[in-house]
């Protein structure tokens, strides 16, 4: 049998079934995502005079790119994986300034960087670059038995003032937020495109690694007290903002302006009625529904197959979502696990905000619907991630089982080995 025979073999032995569901999941939706490209884009892109089949076209040829680079990005071993979180940030850090100086801009934002014939988004590049970095010192800093207290470590330096140990404490304090600082670096350039929604995207996901590892339950109400202040003020600063949360309120007022794609994407989603209009029957694609093809995907989808078809991709996300938690808890190491449950929850909840995007349930925001909307680094960034969470998990589990078959082995030659050593660690015990 051939050495790469052999380590499929051995991926497929450490995949739990929760694993596989998940990646089944995915690939239903990567069908239904590139049926949608095609029924969405075809009359558009006649009407322009342009090859009806060109959007899906680059669609499938991104579609191969990513897998194959989800396919190498797996047989990655992921502690290279997590000692490189630093130049991956970096380069990522490097792109977001370029996009500065010389980004594409479309519709009044600079979000791409355009080489040839092909433009990427590094801000979705961030997206999980930046979940890596936060895996990789936070799990650091749970493997310490570091608290996952902001109190604490906030109250801990007027309790040594006078033990000698005030600027140690301070420190710890300034480590204590080391997981979020590449991630709100790279949110900050996003910013500046200006893009509100997938800065949030970059910052929440890490965030949320913190309440996973074990932050405090008033202290999680207290961070989302503080992040919702965050969101209006900036909403204040900048009017447009601003507008789009009054819009969301009463699109049926702005119908006509500002409101205008909300309403579209309403009527949409509600003349699909229960069984849709049927594929590349859906009229609101006839250049009544702007951003038909990336952001509001799913208005179209949802035209198309009606409730059902609607639902059944909500479900898929929701499925996504807890396949992904459930082989997060089967990892006993903490930085395996916080990555798979972070790119998880970057895919899945992503979804499900679209999806409220679309339906009239959250601002309109530059957050693509995953595997389903056009665009070729989200695809990219959305596979890749999938790459990531089969080769952490796979690899991570047979690590974990050579190291239990060692220390079985040990035992039977009669080397003295402690409790704690024979049973193993168990991430959540720490």
């Amino acid at each position: 049998m051939s050495s790469h025979s052999e380590t499929s073999l051995i991926d497929m032995k450490y995949a739990p079934r929760a694993l596989q569901k998940m990646f089944i999941v995915a690939g239903i939706l990567i069908i239904l995502g590139a049926f949608n490209v095609y029924s969405s884009t075809y009359y558009m892109n006649m009407e322009s005079g342009a090859n009806p089949y060109s959007h899906i076209i680059r669609h499938l040829l991104f579609l191969v790119v990513s897998v194959a680079f989800a396919f190498a990005l797996s047989r990655v071993n992921y502690h290279i994986i997590k000692k490189g979180a630093f130049l991956w940030c970096l380069g990522t850090l490097g792109l977001l300034l370029l996009v500065m100086v010389a980004g594409r801009t479309v519709n009044g934002a600079t979000r791409w960087i355009a080489f040839g014939p092909v433009s990427i988004q590094p801000s979705e590049i961030a997206k999980v670059t930046g979940l890596i970095w936060a895996a990789s010192y936070l799990s650091k800093k749970v493997d310490a038995g570091m608290g996952m207290s902001i109190l604490g470590h906030l109250l801990r330096p007027f309790f040594h003032l006078n033990s000698g140990k005030k600027e140690n404490s301070f420190s710890a304090l300034i480590h204590y937020f080391t997981p979020l600082y590449m991630p709100l670096i790279m949110a900050a350039l996003v910013l500046k495109q200006p893009d509100m929604g997938t800065a949030g995207m970059i910052l929440i996901f890490p965030g949320l690694l913190y309440v996973i590892a074990g932050m405090p339950f008033l202290e999680i109400l207290l961070s989302l007290g503080v992040s919702f202040a965050a969101f209006i003020g900036l909403a204040i600063i900048a009017p447009y903002r601003m507008a789009r949360i009054i819009v969301l309120l009463h699109p049926e007022d702005y119908a006509q302006g500002m409101g205008y794609q909300t309403m579209q994407s309403l009527i949409a989603v509600g003349s699909g009625g229960f069984l849709g209009q049927g594929m590349g029957e859906g009229f609101s694609k006839f250049l009544y529904l702007p951003e038909q093809y990336t952001d509001f995907a799913y208005a179209v989808f949802s035209q198309e197959y009606g409730f059902i078809g609607s639902t059944a991709v909500l479900c898929l996300y929701l499925a996504f979502m807890l396949f992904g938690l459930s082989v997060g808890r089967k990892l006993k190491q903490t930085y395996p696990a916080l990555l798979v449950y972070g790119l998880t929850l970057l895919i899945s909840v992503q979804g499900l905000v679209n999806i409220a995007m679309v339906i009239g349930w959250f601002p309109v925001t530059g957050i693509p619907l995953p595997f389903i909307s056009f665009g070729g680094t989200s695809l990219l960034m959305n596979i890749a991630a999938l790459g990531l969470i089969w080769g952490t998990a796979t690899q991570s589990l047979r690590e974990y089982d050579e190291q239990e078959r060692k220390k079985r082995i040990a035992a039977m030659e009669g080397r003295p080995l402690s409790f704690g050593e024979l049973s193993g660690s168990v991430y959540g015990s720490r």
